[in-house]
């Protein structure tokens, strides 16, 4: 072995250029793999960095009759599954939401909160960096509420000020006192700020209302499935005991990362895993490739080394551990750029609510993929060589340096090249789609004036016993805030709305006037509802196509009026004039109909889903009819809109002290991180793509090259006997096209299925997974490649004198 290996390193310096050419091909395939792996295993397969992280759960609870309708779990069921399950260590609920913290020398602050069972932090191991943690008196029936502040929190508001601890202020308006800090980096379970106790009340002990998640650690040697039928056990009981709140209710277990990560993010994680895959299995038959020709120029020596006593099985082993310390020093020099890569990643996804768990560094498990995938490598792309080499005929190859299986060795070359094809155009079709998506995703909703506009939220309180609890409160504080607004110095206009044009949505079941409802519960009919003040339509400049925008009265009760966008229009009346037709919603919890709505206007198309190809086309509702208190603010001005937040906030501030501005940025900045997937994404896809296809083509043009080269003496006798050098080459070409036209054809089958799966992700926006358009421009870019990578060497073969080449053997 050792001698095998002392050879191996001969034959490497030896032929110093094919080594580094191999060297940098297999660098190239690894080090992207190991950079995904590392990103894959962060998002899907690491442990939440809590104890018991590997066996924590969530629950909710499903409809067993269709178990796509999953809700939360109320108090009362809570405390039955805590009480009676046999499979969990520790059962914990979690309310998370969203809150004000305010005081009289600060201002108030929107933060991600979380209403906790005391036990949760012992339950994850997580003790408080200051102060103490929860206990049962915290979660007594009217104890006073107290507070968790995560580190970050601590820092940002309070400068890290150790006296904190004991502070009251007020949550919601309510007041509460400050008891602990967690430790940095802390903020679990989805991105919490701040923490208080669950407490008893009259509202969350009624077992209908369901607000909360369980987390659960399992106990050791507990799997999913026995956790989720120790639950169900109690669940049918408790559809027993009370019919009327719980029938047709069973429990639904979930890993963490399931959770949270399933969906889109798993489909594009475990499809970037299969991209990659894809890159190194085409650096593997590149290389395979370049290992076949090079064992036909060691014919003679392996012919010798078999004459002289070599066996078959040393003659493969020599030439595996060649292929092996290859794909090492690959290996070592790709894994040298893995951390940048991962560090590039990292950088772009730092704002874009990556939750605080996902940590892309490199680890054991990363280190460990590395070896694997680099030792198996080198067995991949060096075991057909080795096996084709070592089959000697020693008569023939001695004799003039072929081992003799040249037909066999094409045919492997050919499938090597039309398996690196047809993975290519998989990489491309998703590439592509990517991209495509981020461009059509900018030039949606074309009408507006995306430079022009300032966004921001507000969220009025709407839980019992709170001052925004009524609507009329709701609706009075709009009504002060936008004439307020619209006197600022640079602003032309301004408007509420429940959702920003593109980047929310929020779909309602309706009922048309005089039509039945469809019997099919499948067919239903939707809209997407858009909640807007008047002068909306004129601050996004959505065109006003007929009738009128909203006016002051409309949305009162009696005067439920709409403005529909085009497409619905033509949906549901496309031969009469929709104006004064009506339609109203149908409450999918109780189907209990609310008042009509009357048409009085038709705008312009509006995209508010652009995830969803099949989305319902929307509609417009007065604020006044629907006060919702998730209100988004928009306001158009004739300066930068960023010079307005300021303004804004102050105005905001001085109609009410405790409520605050957040996600205060210009509209280009909240369209940019709305689609900040398809450019981060779409970039890696494409650095996976063009790699792909680099290596396709120079191994196409490697194998084509090389075949040539071998039939030097035939294309002189050809060209001697009168062939003209169209006719060489088409000689030479025709081998190639085959094999780019299989490698097409076998791809584009492997294409469709790969947009198809991005498609039912929802993450291409304004493309299918059959887009002509894309389609086409993959086929054209690879065609092109393919022919140039082809034609070189067919015109060099047609350069030949027939005399030189007839002198070459």
């Amino acid at each position: 072995m050792l001698q095998d290996l002392r050879f191996a390193l001969r034959m490497l310096t030896k032929h110093r250029w094919f080594s580094a050419a191999i060297i940098a091909t297999l660098a190239l395939g690894i080090g992207i793999n190991s950079t995904v792996f590392t990103l894959v295993n962060a998002v899907l397969f690491k442990p939440v960095p809590v104890a018991g992280g590997d066996r924590l759960v969530t629950v909710l609870l499903q409809n067993t009759e269709d178990p796509s309708q999953r809700r939360a779990v109320s108090w009362p069921e809570f405390q039955e599954l805590r009480a009676a399950n046999h499979t969990f260590e520790a059962l914990e609920a979690i309310n998370d939401v969203r809150a004000v913290i305010s005081e009289t020398d600060l201002p108030p602050e929107r933060t991600n909160f979380a209403w906790v069972s005391s036990g949760l932090f012992a339950t994850i191991g997580q003790p408080p960096l200051l102060g103490r943690s929860f206990n049962a008196a915290d979660s007594a029936a009217g104890a006073e509420i107290v507070l968790m502040l995560s580190h970050d929190l601590w820092q940002n508001r309070y400068g890290g000020d150790r006296a904190v601890i004991g502070r009251t202020v007020r949550l919601d308006g309510h007041p509460a006192t400050i008891v602990g800090v967690m430790p940095p980096g802390f903020r679990f379970p989805n991105q919490e700020e701040l923490w208080a106790p669950l407490r008893p009340t009259p509202a969350i002990d009624k077992r209908d209302n369901r607000s909360l998640m369980l987390y659960g650690v399992r106990q050791p040697g507990v799997s999913i499935a026995e956790a989720n039928a120790d639950l169900n056990v109690i669940m049918g009981r408790l559809a027993t005991e009370f019919p009327d709140t719980n029938k047709n209710l069973g429990a639904v277990v979930r890993s963490f990362h399931e959770t949270y990560n399933g969906g889109p993010i798993k489909v594009i994680f475990l499809m970037m895993l299969g991209a990659v895959g894809f890159v190194l299995l085409i650096a593997c038959a590149n290389v395979a490739n370049m290992m076949l020709a090079r064992a036909i120029s060691r014919g003679r020596e392996i012919a010798v080394r078999a004459a002289v006593g070599a066996s078959r099985r040393q003659l493969i082993r020599q030439l595996l551990i060649e292929s092996v310390l290859l794909s090492v020093i690959g290996g070592l020099l790709g894994f040298a750029f893995t951390g940048l890569g991962v560090s590039l990643f990292d950088e772009a996804t730092t704002n874009v609510g990556r939750p605080y768990w996902i940590q892309f560094e490199l680890d054991w498990v990363a280190v460990g993929y590395f070896a694997a995938i680099t030792i198996a490598s080198g067995i991949i792309f060096g075991l057909a060589p080795a096996l084709r080499s070592s089959r000697v005929d020693l008569s023939t190859a001695i004799k003039d340096g072929s081992p003799g299986a040249g037909s066999g060795r094409n045919r492997l070359s050919g499938a090597l090249v039309i398996m690196q094809f047809a993975l290519t155009v998989v990489l491309l079709a998703g590439a592509g789609a990517m991209i495509r998506s981020l461009f059509l995703a900018q030039e949606l909703n074309a009408f507006v004036q995306p430079d022009t506009l300032l966004t921001a939220r507000v969220q009025l309180p709407e839980r019992e016993s709170e001052r925004y609890e009524q609507p009329d409160a709701r609706r009075q504080f709009v009504d002060t805030l936008l004439p307020q607004l619209r006197a600022l110095p640079g602003v032309t206009a301004a408007a509420v709305t429940n959702a920003f044009p593109g980047m929310d949505h929020h779909q309602r079941v309706i009922e048309i006037e005089g039509r039945p409802q469809p019997a099919d519960a499948t067919a239903k009919l939707e809209g997407t509802i858009v909640v807007a003040s008047p002068d909306y339509l004129r601050v996004i400049n959505l065109p006003l196509l007929r009738g009128r925008e909203f006016n002051e009265t409309d949305g009162q009760p009696g005067s439920e009026a709409t403005v529909i966008t085009q497409s619905f229009a033509q949906r549901h009346w496309p031969d009469a004039d929709p104006i004064g037709q009506r339609f109203r919603f149908i409450e999918p919890q109780d189907n209990e109909p609310q008042p009509w709505m009357t048409v009085v206007g038709v705008s312009g198309d509006l995209e508010q889903n652009p995830t969803n190809a099949d989305a319902p086309p929307a509609f417009f509702i007065s604020y006044r009819q629907q006060p919702w208190g998730w209100a988004g603010l928009i306001v158009r001005t004739h300066t930068d809109p960023a010079a307005l937040a300021l303004p804004v906030r102050s105005t905001v501030q001085a109609i009410d002290a405790d409520l605050p501005l957040f996600q205060v940025q210009p509209f280009v900045v909240g369209l940019d991180r709305s689609i900040w997937f398809l450019r981060v994404f779409g970039t890696v896809f494409s650095v996976f793509a063009a790699t792909g296809l680099l290596m396709a083509a120079v191994g196409i043009y490697g194998v084509i090259a090389h075949q040539t080269a071998r039939r030097t003496r035939e294309i002189g006798i050809r060209m001697a006997l009168g062939a003209t050098t169209t006719n060489i080459a088409r000689l030479v070409l025709g081998r190639g096209l085959g094999q780019l036209a299989i490698g097409l054809i076998v791809g584009l089958a492997g294409a469709f299925g790969a947009t198809k799966l991005l498609a039912s992700a929802g993450v291409l926006i304004g493309t299918g997974a059959t887009d002509p358009v894309l389609f086409g421009a993959v086929t054209s870019v690879l065609v092109l490649v393919g022919l140039s990578a082809c034609w070189l060497p067919a015109r060099r073969a047609t350069k030949v004198a027939p005399t030189e080449a007839l002198r070459t053997e």
